[in-house]
């Protein structure tokens, strides 16, 4: 069949969305992303007309001569790509008085949508919206930053009657809301509200990676702890002071067992999804880089969950802290089917949080954490401590709330920062010590089954150290 003219050719152009250049047999295809920023392999096969994925990008490896062609891709990328198999162009040469080119095309079926598949895409389209809709949380609208003086922020707490701390609500063995809040990180908030209150007068807002920064600049929460790392940026940028490390980490990988890698470097081309504003993001780059493995970002916003592009098939491996990877593993359906690789690519500190400029809370917040650590070294537990009152070790009497408070009338060093004579009595007779705390959320005992590792006091080979207490 033969056609006449510019109205073949603009409907070659619907059909195919496509063009032909002049003198050659190709179409030409635009670079299409999905809704998350993703190369959309399968719109522009479409819009080439190819049914064959392996031929498509056998196709678009010649176009762009090289076989990596999707690693650099932006939205303004075109490839002259050859036509499908079976998909004939040929152009002649007409007499001047022809006002344009004859197009001979062979009867071979085309592909076209309907309205009927239109439909369809659109409804699909839809549901991938909807389906990722899981991931998102609300945004934060950060107020004007919070500048505290010495004891403003103790001073507000105690007019208010309870701490507000910042936390993830999902991060299994440290921050949960199963009904009520629990946790590692939430008991080292709890222990704040106990050592100020003595009970645990307390509310947890949840955050996320990006709001967890905000609400405490702006004062709306009085402390955050929501195993994030200590940080030279973050500390100078968001004019916040970090408490003693709780937890040592590093960060790891987690791919699926059928992949049979024993190493991250033996993953080359693949996917790797990260918290775009997490530690991760330099990380993930830096390892990268340095073992010369290539490899495809993915990185997700703060406002989503990293594990869910994983389950969801949007990666093939994420990277995040050990512990992290640890907890999430536990709540899969089939935690057996996934493997933490070998590999810590990184420090990470895990560390409380409070709003620089009240030295007052923070010097609160940093003996409520040593506190923890000095009742394990010195042998109290949740069960012992009222053993120990009156006993004959200065030490012990400082941390019972017996011994030098050295202003007049006093007999604890409590009074100092305002708190009650029993402060540190009362945190271990709610929460216990720090290794009882461990143990009871992310220890062995666990389905995060963590050993304590260099998170051990340094009495017993490992890093923790608490100052004296005098």
């Amino acid at each position: 069949m033969v056609v006449v003219g510019k109205i073949i050719a603009a409907l070659v152009f619907f059909i195919l969305t496509s063009t032909s250049s002049a003198g050659s047999d190709t179409i030409r295809v635009e670079a299409k992303f999905t809704l998350r920023g993703f190369l959309d392999i399968a719109q522009m096969m479409e819009d080439a007309g190819y049914t064959n994925r392996g031929e498509f990008l056998a196709a678009m490896e010649r176009a762009a001569g090289r076989y990596d062609w999707d690693r650099d891709v932006d939205k303004d990328s075109v490839f002259e790509v050859e036509p499908p198999p079976g998909w004939v162009l040929k152009t002649e040469s007409f007499p001047e008085e022809e006002t344009g080119p004859t197009i001979e095309i062979e009867p071979t079926p085309m592909p076209t949508v309907t309205q009927q598949e239109y439909d369809k895409l659109k409804e699909e389209l839809e549901a991938l919206k909807e389906r990722h809709k899981k991931h998102e949380q609300p945004g934060y609208l950060m107020g004007p930053e919070y500048t505290p003086a010495y004891g403003q922020t103790i001073d507000r707490i105690v007019e208010r009657g309870n701490v507000i701390c910042g936390t993830y609500n999902e991060t299994p063995g440290f921050s949960d809301k199963l009904g009520v809040w629990e946790g590692f990180d939430v008991d080292i908030c709890t222990a704040v509200a106990i050592a100020i209150f003595g009970d645990p007068n307390i509310e947890f807002v949840a955050i996320n990676g990006k709001t967890r920064f905000e609400r405490l600049f702006d004062g709306t929460i009085d402390i955050l702890s929501a195993t994030t790392t200590w940080t030279y940026s973050r500390e100078v940028d968001w004019r916040i002071e970090f408490m003693p490390t709780t937890y040592y980490d590093g960060q790891g990988f987690m791919v699926r067992k059928s992949l049979g890698v024993k190493s991250a470097k033996d993953l080359t081309g693949a996917r790797v999804c990260y918290g775009e504003s997490s530690t991760a993001a330099q990380n993930i780059k830096d390892f990268f880089e340095l073992w010369q493995v290539l490899y495809k970002p993915v990185p997700v916003p703060a406002s989503d969950e990293v594990f869910k592009y994983y389950i969801d098939g949007d990666c093939d491996m994420y990277g995040t802290d050990r512990s992290a990877l640890a907890g999430r593993k536990s709540t899969f359906n089939e935690p057996e089917n996934h493997v933490i690789l070998p590999e810590i690519i990184s420090k990470e500190p895990l560390r409380p949080a409070v709003k620089y400029g009240d030295a007052k809370f923070s010097a609160i917040v940093r003996w409520t954490i040593y506190s923890l650590l000095l009742a394990e070294e010195l042998g109290i537990t949740q069960d012992n401590i009222g053993d120990f009152l009156e006993h004959s070790n200065p030490t012990i009497q400082r941390f019972m709330g017996e011994r030098n408070g050295d202003l007049p009338g006093s007999d604890n060093l409590g009074v100092k920062l305002g708190l009650q004579r029993y402060w540190s009595v009362n945190i271990i007779e709610q929460l216990g010590n720090y290794g009882e705390i461990f143990e009871r959320h992310v220890g062995k005992s666990t389905p995060l089954g963590l050993d304590r590792g260099v998170n051990r006091l340094y009495t017993n080979g490992g890093v923790l150290y608490a100052p004296p207490l005098k």
